[in-house]
Order: C-alpha cells, then structure tokens, then sequence
C-alpha cells in the first residue's frame, strides 16, 4: 500500500473509535488542515540545527522513497474556539497537543520554498503558499518563537537559494508528496493529554537514551527489515530498565569517551546535548573514509551469520559478534541496538551496576571470577557519594580495559586500576566530581601521579603488559593506617612511603 493510499485507509487505535483515531497523513495533507496551536503551548524552540538535521534528513531519506516524520497529537479545538480564530462555517479545526515544533519547521519550509515558485511546475507551485496561510501562533510577551521562527527561516532561505531548480522540484515534491507522519485524533483533551505523556515520558522524566532510542529506530526502520526485526529489538530494549541503560550511557560510555579525548565530563552529566556521540554511520553512506572500516566489518559479520545461520542455532560453531569498540563510530540503525545489548552484557558480567541488572527482571550475566576478589573488596567499602563517585571512576577504567584487551589478565588489571583510582580517597577526605575529572584526566595533583590520563593510555597500549606493569606510587604509610580496614586491604599491596 502507498503512502497516498494509506492516507485515506484510517482504523481505530482503540476499542473506542469515538474517542481516539491514528491515521498516517503526509505533510502536504497535514498542512491542508485547520490546525491552530493553543495558548498553552511552549514557544517555538526549534534552533538552526535542528532546521539543519531536519532537511539533512529530508536529503538523505529521498532515495528511500519515503521518510516519516514523527508523531502529532490533535485534540478537536472547541466550537466557540473555531469562530474566534475565524474557521470556515462547517471546517473543523484541530488543536495541536503535540508537534508544534515540526508543524511551524514545515511551514517554514514551505515558505522557503515559495520565494523560488516561478521555477516549479504548476502542480508543485500552486498549493505551496496555501497550505501555510492558516497557520498561526499565539503572541507571547517574552518574543521568543517569533525570533526563532524568523531566525529559522532566513536560513532556510539561503539553503534554498543555493539549490539548482532540479534540486528544488525533487525536494518540494518528495516533502509534500512522500513524507508523512503519525496523526493521532483524540476527542477528549486530558486523554490527549495522557497520550503526550506516555508517548515522551511514560510516567517519568525523559532520558537522552529515550531520544536515542527513537533516532536509531527511525534509522533501522528506513532501511526496510521485517516488521518481526524491529519488534524483537523493541522487546530486547524494552526488556532492560530504563535506569539500567542510562547508567550504561550516563556513567560509563559517555565518561569514558570523554575522558579519553582528555575532556572532562560536564558537571550536568549526560545531557540531550551529547546524544550526537552515539550516531554516525548511516547504512550505505561511504562518503567518508572513517566510516569504511566499520561498514566493511559488519559486512563481513552479517554475512557470516547468514551464511552460517542454521549451525550457529545449533551450537555447531560459535557465535560471530560485530567487533564493538567504545571508541569508534556507531553505525545507526540495527546496530546500536547490538552494540546496547553487548555492553549491558560486559558491564554486568564486569560486576558494574549490578544492582541495577539484578532488579531488571533479565538474566544476569554471572559476573567474571577474576574479579570476584576486587570486586568483594569494593563493595565492603563504605557509602557515600565520594566513593561512588570513585566507583563509577574505576567502572570506566575496568570497561576501557575490557574493551581493549578483552578478558585477559583481567583481575591482576581490577587489582592495579583499583588502587589507582582509590587514591584520591587516600589523599582527599572529600571527593566531588571536579577531583574526579581531574583524577581522570591527569591525575590528581594531590595524588602523586603526575600527568598520565590513564584512559588515553589503555587506549593507545598494544598489549596487557602496558597497563599492568606500570609502576605503583608509593603511598605514606601514616596515611594507609588513618584508612578503616576495607581501604586498607585494598591498598595491602601498594608500596608504603616509612613514616618519619
């Protein structure tokens, strides 16, 4: 079935057709519509690189055929509602509860593209500036969307003055003709209401995993897998918790990417910002030569698996995983979803936030018997949030070093990267997240390390040995015995400075 086909192929969404109605609508159809955004609605936020990303995307799903844009909940406005914003007799008109931000963006577009109408043909040029000459927002004291809107649309005017007039028609074509987004019609407004809120937050704060999570969705589906694909990936992410993930990200992948590009981690943390580190490669862009290695690998792993598909079930040869490496490009789509659900794995079977992985209701991964000893040894210290924040320090450490050499020699590595990064407690009594990055990056002065980010260090080692052979610094005995016993036994193999 078409897109233009499945415009006009609308089915209830519930059991009560009365009160909610999913349809697929394209934007040219979308922009026909009597929509009006309310006044309770939040400005018009949208930056230039949102703008940007959007047309990017535009541009690259061309090929596709298709491209859809997302979801938009309406709520039908109130009669009275109608009249004031001077609706035909008979029209009904829709409040927008949920896409203000696309909506005003196609707009936008639209207007852009209608300075260069004369070069289209008829059937593109005629309807371009009626579909935005009812599109209206609420004034607001403070002029913010006025100031993006217009922000916005100068850049997309210099965007499309530099398009060639083929460039222009196959553009306005395909984004009136063949994108198109979810439309979701609920009559009553507090259940529009409770659809926005489980659509972006499902009952909680909205984490950047979740954006994540829609980006690489949206990558995977356009290059066509079987409905069942995406499904079962939906079910394997669905079936960690949410915390789980984000700590996956928030506290080990992100750090440790960071503090290997000698940058420290921002004092807000993993924030929608950064979500950019975890995109990449798009399926079939060899544009780059980055992006070579990475595709060629997961060619060769994809086909291997095909090819060999029967005895894999069967345990005949053992399984042949995509080479994941923390440092290098994410390819979008399927894979993000492999490269989760491998490091979940590491990090549980690593002993890093096992609490979490216990309480999710998935297997867990029993943890590696080399690290039995260190890790019993960690979990005796005593709480607080200075030796998380330690903790999480020698997390990243252990993940980096794992995911460089694998599991070899990986206890004797727990035992030396632990002392190190248990220093800072030896030499600070108060620990925060400034020490941390500093610990980090080049060792804390107070330390005694000197200037080695030990992360640049495994990341750039050949072998074990670089890493298990570097020298301990001596530690003032006075010191290791003002520590409680747990700390002590960590540090029982470190050299002692004697006291004076």
């Amino acid at each position: 079935m078409s897109i233009q086909q499945t415009i006009t192929h609308r089915h209830a969404a519930t059991e009560d057709r009365e009160q909610f109605e999913a349809y697929i609508s394209t934007v040219g159809n979308i922009l026909r519509q009597d929509l009006r955004i309310p006044a309770y609605q939040r400005p018009y936020t949208w930056s230039v690189k949102n703008v940007r990303q959007l047309v990017s995307d535009i541009q690259h799903f061309r090929t596709a055929g298709h491209y859809r844009l997302g979801t938009f909940i309406l709520n039908e406005a109130d009669p009275a509602d109608s009249v004031d914003h001077g609706a035909q007799d008979g029209k009904r008109v829709l409040n927008i509860v949920d896409g203000q931000q696309r909506y005003l963006t196609f707009g936008l577009i639209i207007m852009a593209l209608s300075t260069r109408s004369e070069e289209l043909d008829q059937a593109l040029s005629e309807p371009l500036l009626a579909r935005v000459q009812n599109i209206s927002i609420p004034r607001r004291r403070d002029g913010k969307s006025e100031a993006n809107l217009r922000t916005n649309y100068e850049h997309l005017f210099q965007v499309v003055k530099t398009w060639s007039t083929q460039e222009l028609s196959d553009f306005t074509e395909f984004f009136l003709k063949e994108c198109s987004v979810v439309v979701m019609e609920v009559k009553d407004l507090d259940s529009a209401f409770q659809l926005f809120d489980s659509q972006n937050t499902r009952g909680r704060a909205l984490y950047p995993t979740d954006l994540l999570k829609a980006h690489h969705l949206r990558e995977f589906s356009q290059t066509d897998p079987s409905r069942e694909a995406i499904l079962e990936t939906v079910r394997r992410w669905d079936a960690l918790e949410p915390e789980e993930i984000e700590h996956l990200f928030a506290a080990v992948l992100f750090p440790v990417k960071r503090w290997t590009a000698n940058e420290p981690v921002p004092e807000t943390g993993f924030t929608a910002e950064h979500v950019d580190l975890f995109k990449g490669i798009r399926q079939g862009n060899t544009q780059y030569r980055w992006a070579h290695m990475a595709l060629m690998a997961k060619a060769t792993v994809d086909q291997y698996r095909a090819t060999n598909a029967t005895l894999r079930q069967y345990g005949v040869i053992e399984e042949f995983e995509f080479p994941f490496q923390i440092l290098q490009p994410v390819i979008d789509g399927e894979m993000f979803f492999r490269m989760v659900d491998h490091y979940i794995a590491e990090t549980r079977k690593a002993g890093i936030n096992g609490t979490l992985a216990q309480d999710s209701g998935s297997p867990a991964t029993q943890t590696a018997p080399e690290l039995q000893n260190i890790l019993e040894k960690l979990e005796g210290l005593p709480a607080g949030t200075g030796n998380r924040y330690i903790r999480e320090l020698f997390d990243c450490l252990l993940l980096a070093y794992v995911d460089r050499f694998g599991w070899h020699e990986v206890g004797e590595a727990a035992d030396k990267l632990a002392q190190r990064a248990y220093l800072l407690r030896v030499h600070l009594q108060r620990v925060n997240k400034k020490s941390i990055n500093n610990h980090a990056l080049f060792g804390h002065s107070r330390a005694g390390l000197g200037h080695e980010n030990l992360f640049a260090k495994i990341a750039q080692a050949q072998s074990p040995d670089e890493i298990l052979t570097i020298q301990d610094p001596t530690v003032p005995a006075e010191k290791i015995g003002a520590l409680n016993t747990p700390f002590q036994r960590l540090f029982s193999s470190v050299p002692k400075e004697p006291t004076v």
